[in-house]
């Protein structure tokens, strides 16, 4: 929600450090939510 709320398409992923470990690109994220059952059932239930 933030990313899209920000209209942003990739966000840094750091460790516990602060360090860099990588990036999330807004369409890996989507794609992990949309594969999670319960979401699919919350966005059903949301939008019906």
């Amino acid at each position: 929600m933030v990313m899209k709320k920000r209209h942003l398409q990739n966000v840094p992923i750091l460790d516990r450090e602060s360090w860099p470990i990588g990036v999330l690109n807004a369409r890996d994220a989507l794609e992990a939510l949309v594969s999670e059952p319960e979401y699919e059932e919350r966005m059903l239930v949301t939008h019906c």
